[in-house]
């Protein structure tokens, strides 16, 4: 991206992939816990970027413009990682004051500043008026995708989770109008881990457990996920949890060397199967999903074997 800087300085889209390449790594490092190597750009590449894009051709402006506002959300990113929350703000506000009738920087103020409240008042409930205003600027923005999963995800952090699930049929319903084919996998699988939630908890009644099997089969109607399929798995585990179908639909996860599982999945499925296998007393296919893991390198299955053979 730096070439490409180079051989093309007055074209925007440069910077912003300049921009973008850095915001990956430093989320990578944010990850991992590592110190990102690359602060403190935000701005600066922000500002390059609208400097460039006053300069461009009429006919190019409109994309030019579009390309501005992506960069904003980026830079706002940024600073949110780097729990830089104030600058946040103030380069939101910034913006708005220079174009107030700009949705999207709305919406980013208004996330910011939740956040803000969120960290102060150290995660208490927010006030009715807050979370209206909250969904109203929501509203601003319909088809925003990510804003309706971050509304949803805000209900559900203040235990509103009817409210939550509102707003994730709501994204869902704008995907299929949309004909985003990914946006409604993730909308569904969002829908479904929400649900899951109040299952493992044993919320009396089937309402969750009946969300759940709705938002995963219709996203295996749309294609192949090992995430819905984990999740299918997990209802299984809470309901039925030594049942042989409990230990059937957690191994098509595991043993499956001819499918690309994420690592992820093929984790959380293994530490269920460990508890399920414990609680059925199973040594030798124990000792079959230990040697699995030694195989793969999984570490942490192996120390919660141990956490589990300490306590029993």
């Amino acid at each position: 991206m730096q070439r490409a800087v180079l051989l093309c300085p007055d074209d925007p889209a440069t910077w912003a992939g300049l921009m973008a390449a850095c915001h990956t790594e430093n989320t990578s490092c944010y990850l991992s816990g590592s110190v990102p190597c690359r602060q403190g750009l935000e701005h600066i590449l922000m500002s390059v970027v609208s400097d460039k894009v006053r300069i461009a051709e009429e006919i190019e402006r409109p994309l030019a413009q579009t390309l501005e506002a992506w960069v904003l959300q980026q830079a706002v990113s940024g600073l949110v990682l780097g729990g830089q929350l104030e600058q946040a703000e103030a380069l939101c506000s910034q913006v708005l004051n220079v174009s107030p009738e700009h949705p999207a920087v709305l919406l980013s103020l208004r996330q910011v500043q939740c956040q803000r409240l969120l960290v102060a008042s150290g995660g208490t409930v927010l006030p009715d008026s807050v979370l209206e205003q909250l969904n109203n600027t929501v509203m601003v923005n319909p088809t925003n995708l990510g804003a309706w999963h971050w509304l949803a995800e805000v209900y559900r952090s203040q235990g509103l989770l009817v409210q939550a699930v509102m707003a994730y049929r709501q994204s869902l319903q704008v995907a299929s109008q949309l004909g985003m084919h990914s946006s409604q996998v993730a909308s569904l699988l969002r829908l479904a881990l929400l649900a899951l939630g109040p299952c493992m908890a044993r919320v009396p009644g089937n309402d969750w457990a009946d969300l759940i099997q709705e938002a995963t089969t219709e996203v295996l109607k749309l294609g192949s996920s090992p995430t819905a399929l984990l999740f299918q798995a997990l209802l299984q585990f809470v309901t039925k949890m030594a049942a042989r179908e409990t230990r059937r639909l957690l191994e098509r996860l595991i043993y499956v060397p001819s499918q690309d599982f994420p690592v992820t999945v093929v984790q959380v499925a293994s530490w269920y199967l460990l508890r399920h296998l414990h609680a059925k007393n199973d040594q030798e296919l124990i000792d079959v999903l230990l040697q699995h893991a030694k195989v793969n390198g999984d570490q942490r299955l192996l120390q919660f074997h141990s956490l589990l053979a300490s306590s029993s």
